[in-house]
């Protein structure tokens, strides 16, 4: 399936760690082009290579971002997908939470693929690429103690929506991937109420997927043109719930995070 990208140019953001890193890997393997984008630069630096362009910075400061996308478009000759990865978590009460953890989620999660979305556009209009959209199962159902994290998700999501259907015309592709509970740094370097790490990873409901076979399901969804995944039976299985017995959802969603 990989293989699909070879001599193919994507740009992944969040490429330093979990998901991002093991996308890049598989990239990197099957003979793509790669622009990777995350704020550590001795992590992407460990992935450099004659096929790969690396840009360290924050997703949340759009020039930063613009430049990262031109800078892949320019070294390889344009884009023909977009992984807008790059996200971070919190794992605090609403009340207690300083107002700084929810803002730093909508930087983040929301603004941080926004602008991944903007600056790709044309690239991907001219190849009639794709863009894909890395969410996650709480960007589907709201968990206490995460709805900043939740809020920003459900964003993405709405953007998604509206990009897919306002894109179709041009022959952009647009999806989106909401994993499970996965074994990545994200739940260890989850903000607490006091916008730092709290590093320790908290309760999980359902298997936990490994980094890898994440990365290898988005990958496939993104060759595949796929609409929306859903990554992991629990994960799977708390979105039906959701829908069809809220009550249900919100007696599982507290014991989740009790």
């Amino acid at each position: 399936m990989v293989n699909r990208f070879r001599n193919r140019t994507v740009v992944v953001t969040g490429a330093s760690a979990g998901i991002g890193r093991a996308m890049a890997r598989r990239l990197i393997e099957a003979g793509a082009n790669v622009g990777l984008v995350a704020r550590r630069r001795e992590a992407l630096e460990e992935l450099a290579g004659p096929n790969v362009a690396i840009f360290p910075g924050d997703v949340r400061d759009a020039d930063f971002c613009s430049r990262a996308v031109e800078g892949t478009a320019e070294a390889f000759g344009g884009i023909d997908c977009a992984i807008a990865n790059a996200g971070i978590s919190m794992n605090a009460p609403f009340a207690s939470a300083d107002l700084s953890v929810f803002r730093e989620m909508m930087e983040v999660n929301y603004f941080g693929s926004l602008h991944v979305a903007r600056f790709a556009h044309p690239h991907l209009k001219k190849s009639r690429g794709s863009l894909v959209f890395i969410s996650s199962v709480v960007g589907k159902r709201g968990f206490p103690t995460r709805s900043g994290y939740s809020a920003s998700k459900f964003a993405v999501q709405a953007l998604f929506e509206s990009l897919r259907v306002e894109w179709a015309p041009e022959g952009i592709h647009v999806g989106i991937v909401a994993p499970g509970y996965t074994e990545t740094e994200i739940r260890v370097n989850a903000l607490g109420s006091d916008g730092k790490p709290r590093g320790e990873g908290g309760s999980t409901v359902g298997s936990v997927m490994s980094a890898d076979r994440a990365a290898e399901s988005i990958l496939k969804a993104a060759a595949d043109r796929r609409r929306e995944t859903i990554l992991t039976r629990g994960g799977k299985a708390m979105v039906l719930l959701n829908r069809f017995f809220p009550a249900l959802a919100d007696r599982v969603s507290a014991k989740v995070v009790g």
